[in-house]
């Protein structure tokens, strides 16, 4: 009998908790949402005769998916180092403000979380656990974070990979280069909701398109900026 009990209390146990299982639930739609930009990544740095080893550990430390495409776009169309880690820089600077917010929930932490949690805050994680209100015990924060964070991750880095080995495959022109623009625009417009993102992704690509005899990589820069534009003023127009 003692025996049994203890069986039970093992299968119990190593059942996914509500906490894990929330994380699961929570991270499912968004990994599918940042898929396609992953695949463009790889496809694109395959394209540029990056290994695919390579490729999925570049993806793996910069998990920053626009800031990452505009840098190997940059370098590819022959911009300068200085000039691509500049624009990743300009991109990336939102997650200053996301850090300001969110570092309270860092505090009380251990040490090795405190050094490693922030790798995995990008706007997908920041807005995860902002819109949950089951996260102020601190070790509650914790587990949900590496879990939510990692499994994302552990997406991303997939899908750029398998984007680097169907990157050769496709045929120059293919509409993986048009949802570059399109999706990193999706992706910086701020707050967008039911209506807006249309009118997003519509204007990056239209300036995409025209602006794409330039060199330089001014054409992804000029969708990407054009389709920000137009994300705040509507998001001004409707206050």
């Amino acid at each position: 009998m003692e025996r049994t009990h203890l069986v039970d209390r093992r299968s119990t146990t190593a059942r996914p908790t509500p906490l894990a299982r929330a994380a699961v639930r929570d991270i499912i739609p968004v990994a599918v949402s940042i898929a396609p930009l992953a695949l463009v990544i790889g496809a694109t740095a395959a394209r540029a005769g990056v290994p695919v080893v390579a490729d999925m550990t570049a993806a793996a430390t910069v998990f920053a998916g626009a800031a990452h495409l505009a840098g190997l776009t940059l370098l590819i169309a022959g911009a300068g180092a200085l000039t691509a880690l500049g624009t990743a820089v300009l991109i990336n600077a939102r997650l200053l403000l996301y850090s300001a917010s969110i570092e309270p929930r860092f505090r009380g932490q251990p040490r090795w979380f405190r050094w490693l949690g922030p790798a995995l805050l990008i706007d997908q994680t920041y807005l995860l656990v902002q819109a949950r209100e089951d996260l102020d015990d601190p070790t509650r924060f914790r587990h949900y974070w590496l879990l939510a964070g990692g499994l994302l991750l552990g997406c991303w880095v997939t899908a750029a990979g398998l984007g680097s080995v169907l990157g050769p495959v496709l045929p120059p022109g293919s509409p993986l280069d048009a949802a570059a623009v399109v999706v990193m625009a999706g992706m910086l417009a701020p707050r967008l909701n039911a209506r807006r993102p249309a009118a997003v992704a519509l204007t990056a690509l239209v300036v995409s398109v025209v602006a794409a005899p330039l060199p330089g990589g001014v054409a992804l820069l000029g969708g990407i900026i054009a389709g920000v534009l137009v994300g705040a003023l509507l998001d001004r127009g409707s206050r």
